[in-house]
């Protein structure tokens, strides 16, 4: 029986952002694997959405997806559980629209990151026919209607190893209905070349003599200890140069008058990036890479950033605290590790990778060697070879 595939994303793909590009190259992989799959995704009306005919191109990918957009006719994010019950409603029309479009017979598999939009999939299963209802865990929440949900899910599939442990042995759920799908990177990306002095000239970060330590990812006024920790180290390395890249314009302001009442002179805010291709010139114009999160607004345990493999196809050296989810990619071998929430042992580890040029190096190259091989075209086919057996 012919399996079509149906992801609903919980996020506008035309603002994109690190779930986003998650989101649509994860649906890139089943096109790579000669499976039909339809993207449902809501869109808000903003000025500085990318066109929908440029989603392929900024995103890294070369094949057409079939997305559905859903207009929310809201200005900003959709918050709230009047507005996601409202998408929910809209979501479940197109849903139906693709069903009834398909052959009779075809099994159908709804997949989304989101509990709360597979809900009414959950509820109804079991009224459904052919139609299996899988959900992709980033993380893992422990409230009793997660639960209860998790369970009625036929498949659960999810980035790492250290979410399904925990969430089959809570819930009961069965460890031989789960199999993990990383976050990993494009074929796209393994085959490009980006030579480093290009991404500099690129970045206008050509002139720039000192060592280069960068952050590519959020930077926010709230959820902000990520970001502090970073400036207390780059107050230390004075003779670094740090930059953050994203950031709203008034997160960015914030942060440049913080840096300027604690004098800290040596750090590039770049602010949002709305075309995601400059980010891998950023990353590769590294001396070092951080990624540093905290146990607040993630659980270490489970959270496994989408930036990391991005960080390893760079080759450049990596520094991060050796958390969970990120040890089945990350080890002594190709990252330099630091102490969690220690802004001394995060400046200590980043002057090692410096100072150890050479070594630093030999961990680069190990790293990109290993993310080469997990790419969503191969995580993927494992996911439909699980799903289809």
């Amino acid at each position: 029986m012919n399996t079509v595939y149906i992801y609903i994303s919980p996020y506008d793909i035309l603002r994109p952002r690190t779930n986003q590009v998650s989101d649509v190259r994860f649906c890139d992989g089943f096109i790579q694997n000669n499976k039909e799959l339809h993207l449902i995704v809501p869109f808000v009306e903003r000025e500085d959405n990318i066109k929908k005919e440029d989603v392929c191109s900024i995103y890294g990918i070369s094949n057409k997806i079939n997305i559905h957009y859903l207009s929310t006719n809201f200005k900003n994010d959709v918050n709230g559980k009047w507005n996601t019950l409202k998408i929910s409603i809209k979501i479940y029309i197109e849903i139906k629209k693709i069903i009834k479009s398909l052959p009779k017979g075809t099994k159908t598999t709804i997949i989304s990151r989101s509990i709360p939009l597979l809900y009414p999939l959950l509820i109804a299963k079991i009224l459904l026919k052919n139609i299996n209802a899988v959900y992709w865990a980033h993380d893992l929440k422990k409230r009793k209607s997660y639960l209860n949900a998790y369970r009625k899910c036929d498949f659960i599939i999810s980035t790492n190893q250290s979410i399904l442990n925990d969430l089959c042995e809570i819930s009961g759920y069965p460890k031989n209905k789960t199999t993990t799908t990383s976050n990993p990177i494009t074929v796209e990306q393994a085959l490009e070349i980006v030579n480093k002095e290009d991404s500099r000239k690129i970045t206008n970060l050509n002139n720039n003599k000192n060592p280069l330590i960068v952050y590519t990812g959020k930077l926010a006024i709230d959820y902000n200890l990520e970001t502090e920790y970073i400036l207390k180290a780059a107050k230390i390395c004075a003779d670094y140069v740090f930059l953050f890249t994203g950031g709203k314009p008034e997160a960015v302001k914030y942060w440049k008058k913080k840096c300027e009442l604690e004098q800290i002179k040596n750090v590039i805010f770049t602010g949002y990036i709305s075309d995601y291709r400059i980010i891998k010139h950023y990353q590769n114009s590294a001396d070092v890479l951080l990624s540093y999160y905290t146990k607040q607004g993630h659980d270490i345990k489970y959270n496994l950033p989408n930036k990391i493999c991005e960080y390893m196809l760079s080759g450049n050296a990596i520094v991060t605290p050796n958390y969970p989810p990120t040890a089945e990619l990350l080890n002594e071998n190709n990252c330099w590790f630091a102490l969690p929430e220690n802004e001394n042992s995060l400046a200590d580890t980043i002057k090692k990778a410096i100072d150890n040029s050479e070594k630093s190096k030999q961990k680069g190259l190990k790293a990109r060697e290993l993310v080469l091989q997990n790419t969503f075209t191969k995580q993927v086919k494992k996911v439909i070879s699980f799903i289809e057996k």
